[in-house]
């Protein structure tokens, strides 16, 4: 039985979604198991059966704040309500004042250094004034927190969120965990994700009230000491951290093959419009090359805007800033639609979704509102024009969505069936077998431009063809059949050839058969070697960029880093290009906060690194390709990788080129008819 987190908030996602609701039971068995056994073996109370303990005290508690309006009173109520819990979590409680680099003070219920003295976790109480269960973050520090001496460095200001900010996570040695607790919430926030506002909140009320076991286990499992501060080795909450990280990677994996079989659907779609509805003809091995580079750039332009529109900090896209962008033309609304079930002939066989997303790809590429040198219409002035109840996106002039890069697309119409059958393989992991393997759906704001890179180049070097008489899939005897691994296809009278373990099955039993004319996107033969489409691992291209820079930057000062040139003369989707861009940006402002003495405040550096990023980007990166395709996709990359809210779009198209970056690297005369351009 999954865990129930009813009253545990998962804002932002602290962990992905997913991975709290399913798979976070099976991460935390073990540590269940070990409560249990000291239960039994020791005589030990179990930390959720000493939450659960906790109701009568927490609802007496609340009774008497209701009641009781002097700050300090209500103080010490709430100070014996908290202890109990503390005590239940293995923590002390513990009045102390620290001091802030700025010389003022906060006040600490609590806390656990490290073995080097440093902090690792602070408590921090808020006192909710109103008794109207106001959102800690929302709240002050008020006076009777302080002892009367400290009167003069008391910070009463500031609600508990810039505090964090700009006197805690800010400090020299900030604390890497805080809890900020209330008499009704708890909020556990990590340094590393406060940035994105990234939090668990737990709703006391809710979670007490109820004693739901599963709930109350996994309070403790979060909360207790030892998952956070443990007296050695590495924290649960990291590991847990680290196993999300992975599922996100899992996640990856499983959109290789929603892409490729996505790409596989739009083609085969394309191929039965063209054929009954415009009686075209596409079965030239010429055009089954560049249907493949098209459909490919439909699924790329879908898998941007998935990333996009679920990472509204970056700022791009309207979100939920605007309702009438976000329920009128996201894909996130469209995402909503698949699981409904298509009845009729014109559900099925209408162009409701096709020409949703044709829309979208338009506002991505030209903006809006559209201007007359854009070719649009204007209605008003921009001084008389509106912001209510519209919204503006800034032109993407991306050649990934230039609409002269899908020729053959921009000719079909792509059924509701099909289109809705795309957005499910991009919406939800892949269905496995086994009870607990359900189908989560995929958090895109978890994926980071890695693991994005991965799956773009993944598929580079698949090829699509048509099937010039009827084909059945084979596979070696001693393999298991893996649709992203290289097939081999024979026909009817060779299919009699191979034994049992030879031949690939469907589901039912039947054989895996391609009929004529059908459109197949695999991977065959010895195409990965000749393409050498093979992505970089991100701990690999870390290690190969940090040391190839530790050199270069040495007694450079961070204006001279500005003024480096970076090349990738085989750049693919941008992995080495990105991570130079990243690590270059930290040692500028790095070396800018050394040289001019001031410190950055920490909820400003994200958006600062991001400004070198772009920069950076924008003036100093070089790239080469053979593959054009792989070129549109750097240029994405490289942007979504450095935009902030508030940036211009850049264009990459004078700095990232396609060609061959080997033309010139020794003495050759070459026949000019060598150096002509193959027609993408």
């Amino acid at each position: 039985m999954a865990i129930d987190t009813t009253g545990i908030n998962n804002e932002n996602e602290f962990y992905t979604h997913h991975y709290l609701s399913s798979i976070l039971e099976n991460d935390l068995k073990d540590l269940f198991k070990e409560w249990k056994r000291g239960a039994e073996e020791d005589d030990l109370v179990q930390p959720h059966t000493a939450l659960r303990s906790l109701r009568k005290s927490f609802f007496t508690a609340q009774d008497l704040l209701s009641r009781e309006r002097k700050n300090r009173e209500r103080l010490a109520l709430q100070k014996d309500l908290l202890a109990r819990l503390f005590s239940a979590l293995g923590y002390e409680w513990q009045n102390e004042l620290v001091t802030m680099d700025d010389g003022s003070v906060i006040p600490l219920i609590g806390g656990v250094n490290k073995t080097d003295g440093s902090p690792d976790l602070w408590f921090i109480q808020a006192l909710d004034v109103f008794a109207e269960e106001t959102d800690p973050l929302e709240l002050f520090l008020v006076s009777e927190q302080y002892p009367a001496e400290n009167e003069d460095e008391v910070n009463l200001d500031l609600p508990f969120t810039e505090i964090i900010s700009k006197k805690i996570f800010s400090r020299q040695e900030p604390p890497r965990w805080l809890i900020l607790i209330s008499s009704t919430q708890l909020l556990l926030i990590d340094r590393t994700k406060w940035n994105e506002k990234r939090l668990l909140r737990f709703d006391l009320r809710e979670i007490l009230d109820r004693r739901e076991t599963s709930t109350l286990q996994a309070m403790a499992a979060l909360l207790h000491r030892d998952s956070i501060c443990p007296a050695d080795g590495i924290s649960l909450l990291d590991t847990l951290d680290e196993n999300s990280h992975k599922h996100a990677f899992s996640v990856s994996e499983d959109l290789k093959y929603s892409l490729r079989a996505a790409i596989e659907l739009i083609g085969n779609e394309a191929i039965w419009y063209l054929r009954n509805q415009t009686h075209d003809k596409l079965f030239r091995d010429d055009m089954a090359g560049q249907l493949t580079r098209e459909c490919l750039r439909y699924m790329y332009r879908m898998l941007f805007l998935f990333y996009i529109e679920a990472r509204p900090e970056l700022g791009y896209l309207p979100g939920n800033k605007s309702e009438e962008y976000r329920k009128g033309y996201s894909l996130e609304s469209l995402r909503d639609l698949e699981m409904v079930q298509l009845t009729t002939e014109e559900s099925k066989n209408g162009y409701f979704i096709h020409e949703s997303i044709k829309l979208l790809f338009d506002l991505l590429y030209n903006g809006y509102p559209r201007t007359k040198s854009d070719g649009g219409r204007m209605l008003f002035q921009d001084s008389l024009t509106s912001d209510f109840h519209t919204f503006k996106i800034s032109p993407l002039r991306s050649h990934l969505f230039d609409p002269k890069q899908t020729a053959i697309l921009n000719r079909v119409k792509l059924r509701n069936s099909v289109m809705q059958e795309v957005i499910e393989l991009m919406s939800l992991s892949r269905s496995k077998k086994g009870k607990k393997n359900r189908r989560g759906r995929i958090s895109y704001s978890q994926l980071g431009i890695n693991q994005l890179g991965a799956v773009y180049e993944a598929l580079l070097s698949y090829k699509g063809f048509f099937a010039k008489t009827d084909l059945y899939e084979v596979k070696k005897a001693s393999e298991n059949h893996n649709l992203l691994d290289t097939a081999y296809f024979v026909g009817a009278e060779a299919i009699k050839e191979y034994n049992e373990d030879e031949r690939v099955y469907n589901e039912d039993g039947s054989l895996v058969k391609y009929d004529k004319g059908t459109f197949i996107y695999r991977l065959a033969g010895r195409d990965r070697e000749k393409s050498a489409s093979y992505y970089t691992p991100e701990v690999l291209t870390r290690c190969l960029v940090k040391y190839a820079l530790k050199e270069l930057l040495q007694n450079r000062s961070a204006n001279e880093i500005l003024e480096l040139t970076i090349c990738e003369p085989a750049m693919g989707s941008a992995a080495f290009l990105n991570e130079a861009v990243n690590q270059l940006a930290e040692a500028y402002l790095l070396k800018k906060q050394q040289e001019l003495k001031q410190n950055i405040p920490h909820e400003e550096y994200p958006k600062e690194l991001q400004k070198v990023k772009m920069y950076l980007a924008d003036n100093s990166v070089h790239g080469v390709d053979l593959n054009p395709v792989a070129v549109e996709l750097a240029e994405v990359s490289l942007w979504l990788n450095t935009i902030y809210e508030g940036a211009f779009v850049p264009w990459f198209g004078g700095q990232l080129t396609c060609g061959n970056s080997l033309i010139g690297a020794r003495r050759q005369v070459f026949d000019p008819s060598l150096l002509k351009g193959k027609k993408w």
